[in-house]
């Protein structure tokens, strides 16, 4: 199913809006359609001379907006951004990424774009550089804004929106309702009314980590497995979407966007494909630094090679490097970065070192209801066997079962 959802980058409801659509997204397993309306259209004047002048002894209280966004827990971030920003090249580069198939990576990149860094982003060159990555052919992008190919795409406020039966922004089309500037359990009410939940929304769904220690970010490793242990369906190397239904991989989605930075060995890195984390930071582990450094997991968000000390990984001049001796020694370095939580996605080398220094919270493992057999075959962690007084005991924290697979959550004692 898919939602429409009218939209303006410069509108701080609109931000909100934007993480309220993906949890919609994650929830349902449906897909936003985003609609560009215009708020400031290329031939309205600004005008400021209905800004009220507050007494200066009134004391301050909080705007509609200001608790909306404090009940989403959405916060405003706060970076300088331009005051009188156009958007109406960034809608038109949305309406082309339409064609492509990659419309809603670039709608968030815009946001963040905007919001985070204070970007203007109606400026050709903005554009241009923030497609990188999303739109395959960024020339094509550029020729259709400078020919005003997709204007009529674009409603301008004010009667033009009216007319479309838009008023406030952003608006959630949901069924025959129109929702416009609600809180999220008013949308996602709507939305139970005509999907029931997907199933895999249910799985984790209060989870929150919080750091305890002064020195590391939190771990947790997230791994699907089959029944007999293995984390491959076929050679080493290869990719393994197909050990996990489109649940797991929900779900993994999931515990990736709760975390601040994703860390993976170089062996699954090279096996997964275009991949894009859900989180921003992703780190990997390698000590040649052979990467596929053209994939999303590298051209987008902030990637960072941790490579041990020694070792000279070829690595492009533009991602950042981190060396470490020990493993409590990169922890150290991470959390220096402002990382609190990590999520470990494997391979089972590198799960079996953290987990031999003593250093993982928390275990998730999706079961998949499948056999793969073999003496060799890599398993949830291996390495050197511990002996029996240091064998780690963990709690089962959570048990989910969607059809055949079955959803766990480990955490020590």
């Amino acid at each position: 199913m898919t939602i429409r959802v009218a939209h303006d980058f410069n509108c701080p409801w609109c931000w909100v809006g934007l993480f309220q659509a993906q949890r919609l997204e994650r929830e349902f397993g449906i897909t936003v359609e985003w609609v560009g309306y215009e708020l400031f259209p290329k031939d309205m004047e600004w005008d400021y001379s209905s800004c009220p002048i507050e007494p200066r002894n009134k004391p301050s209280t909080p705007g509609r907006f200001a608790i909306h966004s404090f009940a989403e827990g959405i916060a405003i971030p706060k970076v300088d951004r331009p005051f009188e920003q156009r958007t109406y090249n960034a809608h038109q580069a949305v309406e082309y990424a339409k064609t492509e198939g990659v419309a809603n990576a670039l709608v968030e990149r815009l946001y963040r774009a905007h919001w985070e860094e204070g970007k203007d982003i109606n400026t050709l060159e903005t554009l241009k550089s923030e497609a990188v990555g999303i739109v395959a052919d960024i020339p094509a992008m550029l020729q259709a804004i400078e020919e005003d190919r997709f204007g009529d795409q674009v409603t301008d406020f004010d009667q033009p929106a009216h007319e479309a039966g838009v008023y406030n922004l952003p608006t959630f089309f949901i069924g025959d309702q129109r929702l416009a500037e609600q809180p999220y359990r008013k949308i996602k009410a709507a939305m139970e009314k005509l999907l029931p939940p997907d199933p895999a929304s249910l799985v984790y769904r209060d989870l929150v980590f919080t750091n305890p220690h002064s020195s590391r970010p939190y771990l947790f490793i997230n791994m699907v497995s089959t029944i007999d242990g293995k984390i491959i369906t076929g050679e080493r190397g290869e990719p393994v979407a197909d050990l996990g239904t489109v649940n797991d991989h929900k779900i993994m989605r999931r515990l990736e966007h709760k975390a601040d930075a994703i860390m993976s060995g170089g062996t699954s890195v090279r096996a997964s494909g275009n991949w894009n984390p859900e989180t921003t930071i992703r780190i990997a582990v390698t000590r040649s630094g052979d990467m596929p450094y053209d994939r999303p997991f590298f051209t987008q968000g902030k990637p960072i090679v941790l490579h041990p000390e020694g070792s000279n990984p070829n690595v492009p001049s533009q991602i950042r490097t981190i060396s470490f001796r020990s493993w409590p020694d990169a922890l150290e370095k991470l959390k220096a970065e402002g990382i609190e939580v990590i999520n470990v996605l494997g391979g089972s080398d590198l799960n079996a070192q953290l987990l031999e220094a003593e250093l993982i919270d928390e275990l998730f493992l999706t079961l998949a209801p499948k056999i793969k057999l073999g003496d060799t075959t890599p398993t949830y962690a291996g390495g050197n066997p511990l002996p029996r007084e240091k064998v780690q005991a963990y709690t089962l924290a959570e048990c989910h079962q969607i059809d055949d697979e079955l959803f766990l959550r480990y955490t020590r004692p």
